[in-house]
């Protein structure tokens, strides 16, 4: 449980931390700065779950790649899978325009498995990243991914989400 604790508040402290990263050099840019909801489908050791979860779009930490820190929670096969994952991925604005875009990067994560009947088990996981988003008139962004393990992580991860506000 202490564990639990210093992830929720390590992910807090990004959460804050984050809309300073998300200022461009003339001020705050609105675009940027945005949170979001997903959920979709993960399949892990065979394991195969839902997941739901929350995503923070921090913005650019170097230009054209982004940070976005996001939690979620996978549930189904008598399991419950958390994810803290902190995003880091490449912008491809050379190969599109707006309003879609295309991105692709990794993750480094903390999971935290919870089998039935079993201990905990708490990994520090590496993934691949690829994905899209499309900008609509309303300001809010759509989002579909894919994310493969390459260490202690899913299997693989299909996901859809949108922001907020």
């Amino acid at each position: 449980m202490k564990i639990m604790r210093t992830l929720l508040l390590t992910v807090a402290l990004l959460m804050l931390a984050a809309p300073t990263l998300a200022q461009d050099e003339g001020g705050t840019n609105p675009t940027l700065s945005r949170f979001g909801l997903r959920g979709g489908w993960t399949s892990w050791d065979g394991l195969s779950q839902m997941h739901l979860g929350a995503h923070y779009l921090a913005g650019e930490l170097f230009p054209n790649i982004e940070f976005t820190p996001n939690i979620e929670v996978g549930f189904g096969d008598g399991a419950t899978v958390w994810a803290f994952q902190g995003d880091l991925a490449y912008q491809f604005t050379e190969l599109v325009e707006k309003p879609w875009g295309f991105y692709g990067g990794g993750c480094l994560a903390f999971n935290i498995v919870d089998v039935d009947g079993f201990d905990s088990q708490t990994d520090l996981g590496l993934s691949l990243i690829a994905g899209g988003k499309y900008n609509f008139s309303s300001g809010r962004q759509g989002m579909f991914e894919v994310r493969v393990g390459i260490l202690d992580s899913p299997d693989l991860k299909l996901t859809l989400g949108t922001t907020l506000f």
